[in-house]
């Protein structure tokens, strides 16, 4: 996963003029020589005391980090932000190459990565405070966290973050209401091999066989690693006229005739919360309807198999 950088030189609009034009980002301290030359950051530091031994020791160790961040944390595909105060705007960059020191070309900032510069930029009214505070630290060269999510939402949205995100949820619940259609109208042996491929997925041990004559019900069993304790739960595929009321449930429980006391009920639509309570008054039952399951996928997307994803058209896009 990239990580996020900000270069800041604040006010210097002719710097990131230059940058844009010729793809780079650079850092100065030009005095140290090629930083790559000091095997490890207490060396560098003794060369940081020896160039610039009339500024404090404290200001030499801040020196001394960030030109080791610069030329050895910062690596190809980072993203690299930095702020035109005077535009009050964002620039973001993706790193296509790893740190150069190019002292010949660039003497004043010698210290270069190559960046691929986005060409939309972000007015800072558009971040959060929270962002905006973080990307306001007293330092050139400083690592940014939990910053991608917004960042990015605000690179693809042509307002702020809140236009963005009801974008990602009408695109996210267009997607949920799409699976949902799909397994409603699955085959019913499809879609059994899905809940079952589900739970297992889910850490269960799951029955290979049925174990009634209509094919609707089999037994899983949750444990922990060392076997201390054991549940056994039985699995039933209820069709929507078997949900619909307390007595119709129960009846259906209790025609399996086994001293089962936990159900998990897999059924097209919810069963109502007051029939719950009643249920699990004298014994424990969870429901998943459909709607419960799509959600189940989607958490646990990348567990599937492939076989299931292309069965659900499903395929994971980053927006």
């Amino acid at each position: 996963m990239a990580n996020w950088w900000m270069v800041n030189y604040k006010a210097n609009e002719s710097l990131i003029d230059f940058w844009i034009k010729n793809g780079i980002v650079t850092v100065g301290w030009s005095e140290i020589g090629n930083p790559l030359e000091y095997e490890t950051k207490d060396k560098l530091l003794m060369r940081c005391d020896e160039v610039y031994s009339n500024v404090m020791p404290g200001k030499r160790i801040q020196y001394e980090s960030q030109v080791w961040r610069f030329s050895r944390e910062i690596n190809k595909n980072d993203r690299i932000i930095t702020y035109n105060a005077l535009t009050k705007e964002y620039y973001i960059g993706i790193v296509l190459e790893e740190y150069r020191y190019m002292a010949e070309v660039y003497p004043k900032q010698p210290n270069v990565l190559k960046v691929k510069w986005v060409e939309k930029h972000i007015h800072e009214k558009l971040i959060s405070k929270e962002l905006k505070d973080s990307l306001s630290q007293n330092y050139i060269v400083f690592r940014i966290f939990n910053c991608d999510a917004e960042i990015e939402r605000l690179l693809v949205s042509n307002g702020n973050v809140k236009e963005a995100l009801d974008k990602e949820n009408e695109i996210y619940n267009a997607a949920l209401e799409c699976i949902k259609e799909l397994l409603k109208n699955m085959d019913k042996n499809k879609f059994k091999f899905l809940v079952r491929e589900l739970l297992c997925i889910m850490k269960y041990k799951v029955s290979n066989n049925y174990d009634n004559d209509r094919e609707n019900s089999y037994l899983i069993i949750s444990e922990d690693e060392l076997s201390f304790t054991k549940n056994i739960i039985r699995v039933c595929h209820l069709n929507d006229d078997e949900v619909v009321d307390l007595n119709t449930i129960l009846n259906v429980l209790n025609s399996y005739g086994d001293n089962v006391n936990k159900y998990l009920i897999i059924s097209n639509n919810s069963i109502s919360q007051a029939i719950k309570n009643s249920i699990n008054d004298k014994i424990f039952m969870i429901n998943l309807s459909v709607d419960d399951i799509v959600l189940k996928l989607f958490e646990y997307y990348d567990e599937l198999s492939e076989d299931t994803k292309k069965l659900l058209l499903l395929r994971k896009v980053y927006i």
